[in-house]
């Protein structure tokens, strides 16, 4: 569900859908999302109705859809805050590779620059605000 991009309203969607298909209620199927994250197995038969909901919601008529709107860009000073401070802690972290509060920091910075390009990993939110940042204005 969460390589899945999709606005709130179309996750609730796909949840409700699934929960139906299963049976549950949209709060137990929460329930059981929430557990997960926190490293409980889903059941499997509602990891099933999870997967056959996104798939559902991916495809259009058993076809792939192939209409995307255009993301939505953060301002580019946030960007390039968000970039300078990713750097920063970056540098702190190779300095000081065994400091919790270090390794915090620079996840968070990581986690700041993965919302804020909507990418789901990493090397791709660097990657895309690098290249944003360099954009001429």
């Amino acid at each position: 569900m969460a390589t899945t991009p999709a606005p709130a309203r179309v996750a609730e969607h796909i949840l409700t859908a699934a929960a139906v298909r299963e049976g549950l209620s949209p709060p137990e199927l929460a329930e059981a999302m929430y557990a997960a994250s926190r490293g409980t197995p889903l059941p499997s038969r509602v990891d099933r109705a999870v997967r056959q909901a996104v798939q559902a919601a991916r495809t259009r008529d058993g076809a792939p859809t192939t209409h995307h709107e255009p993301p939505l860009m953060p301002l580019r000073v946030d960007a390039e805050r968000a970039l300078g401070r990713f750097f920063d802690a970056r540098l702190r972290l190779t300095a000081h590779p065994t400091d919790p509060v270090t390794r915090r920091d620079f996840e968070d910075s990581l986690f700041t620059l993965c919302v804020l390009m909507g990418r789901p990993n990493a090397h791709a939110a660097v990657s895309d605000a690098v290249q944003y940042t360099e954009l001429e204005a």
